[in-house]
């Protein structure tokens, strides 16, 4: 394959005359082909509305599908009886960002995996998503980027198959870094990058990088919501927090009287609590301890549920009328969690051939492969709203009767699961668990 260096890609009218008419008759020809023209240019209109707003509905529902799914498939790998956080749709930005550069079997896998059944539709869909307009109070900031081995080779194409469209679809920024002759300088310029972009969250994600690495894909998330109603400091106060490892003393933030969506299913209690001027809330599921005295296991409970059970779940609070909870407890806290073992899970999620040597990344370089893959996530939850932070590094080588009231208590006192979703795309952004508290 030949290659060369690295660059940046930076009415027709028809007059139709009418004779042998009057001027009455000509007005009434004239008035009743703008008519028709008039109808005729309102059914086009109509017909590319309705074709906008189908495809527009397509690339919304196949990105929800995509991310929620793997979101579901990663939970369901990760070890049991530990704390868990992780953003699905950092993750599925990274990959798809490689799949751009990817094609035959390695491009199968990648899309099998991410749910993609149409490239252009899903990268569309990522690109609006990027340019969702977030109000000062709750905000989801993203960023991409590409860091390229200084000096190299690439593909001869790689501008305009890769390059372009990553920045097109990811706005993805491009830097070069010489990861083989000053490593420690690349290492400290990735950090920096992930540092600033995550707002400090996350200031460090990789602390050496394999001597064969010659690009790096990078994505960045950082979440900042206020929540809609504001838990009142004067009402936080230690109490146990009954976890895996054992009760711990911690913070516990307090509501009383409070109305918010709320179910009670398949042996879980749910609550939605939403985040200030945005769609998005997040989604806390604990045992019902009225249908299991005991207090019972989230884990199991959620483990038990296939995936389109699990988004019944999550979905059946979007529809849920909003109830007084009469107290409403759940933990202040903070977590900062690293996918371990993240490569292999990959692996056995699907994305087998973009590991090997054989990989098939010809967009960008002929002897492409990925070597690693990393994961970090941070949130902060206090009184005033939720901070979350997560980075993905891709590593390459080469009315009705009144009834008696009954008090409605949602206290997160042991472990639960909870996801921050956007319920206008029903999107899933990030998606934890909490185990146990120190």
């Amino acid at each position: 394959m030949r290659k060369r260096g690295l660059a940046w890609l930076l009415a027709f009218c028809i007059l139709a005359g009418i004779s042998g008419c009057g001027k009455q008759e000509m007005k009434q020809i004239e008035t009743q082909k703008e008519m028709e023209n008039a109808d005729g240019e309102q059914s086009i209109d109509e017909g590319q509305s309705m074709e906008q707003e189908a495809l527009a509905q397509e690339e919304k529902d196949m990105l929800r599908n995509g991310v929620n799914q793997f979101a579901y498939q990663l939970y369901g790998h990760l070890e049991s009886g530990e704390n868990v956080f992780f953003s699905p749709y950092s993750l599925c930005s990274a990959l798809s960002l490689l799949n751009l550069g990817a094609g035959s079997e390695t491009k199968e896998e990648l899309e099998t995996m991410l749910g993609i059944s149409d490239a252009d539709v899903w990268s569309r869909a990522m690109q609006k998503y990027l340019s969702t307009n977030w109000s000062d109070e709750t905000f989801l900031l993203t960023g991409n980027s590409v860091w390229l081995q200084q000096g190299r080779d690439w593909a001869e194409n790689m501008e305009s198959d890769f390059l372009k469209p990553a920045k097109e679809f990811f706005k993805s920024e491009l830097y070069e870094a010489d990861f083989l002759g000053n490593p420690q300088d690349a290492v400290a310029r990735i950090n920096g990058w992930a540092d600033e972009n995550t707002n400090g969250m996350i200031p460090q994600v990789i602390s050496e990088l394999p001597p064969e690495t010659i690009m790096i894909l990078m994505n960045v998330v950082y979440f900042e919501g206020k929540w809609e109603i504001p838990f009142e400091e004067e009402s936080t106060h230690e109490e146990t927090f009954h976890g895996n490892s054992g009760d711990k003393r911690v913070d516990m933030m307090h509501q009383y009287g409070e109305y918010y969506a709320y179910v009670e299913t398949d042996g879980m209690k749910g609550i939605a609590i939403p985040y200030k001027d945005s769609p998005l809330v997040m989604k806390i599921f604990i045992p019902d301890t009225s249908v299991n005295p005991d207090g019972g296991d989230i884990e199991a409970l959620f483990a038990a549920l296939d995936d389109a059970e699990k988004e019944a779940l999550l979905d059946s609070l979007d529809d849920a009328d909003k109830k007084e909870i009469d107290r409403l407890v759940i933990p202040k806290f903070t977590m900062e969690r690293e996918i371990e073992g993240l490569t292999e899970i990959l692996r056995a999620m699907g994305m087998k051939e973009a590991f090997e040597e054989t990989a098939d990344f010809d967009k960008i370089a002929a002897d492409l492969y990925v070597t690693q893959v990393l994961h970090k996530a941070k949130i902060e939850v206090d009184e005033q709203g939720t901070k979350a932070a997560a980075v993905t590094v891709i590593e390459a080588a080469g009315c009705a009767m009144v009834e008696e009231k009954i008090p409605v208590i949602f206290e997160a006192d042991r472990p639960f699961v909870y996801v921050i979703q956007d319920t206008r795309t029903g999107m899933i952004l990030f998606m934890g668990r909490v185990s146990s508290l120190e």
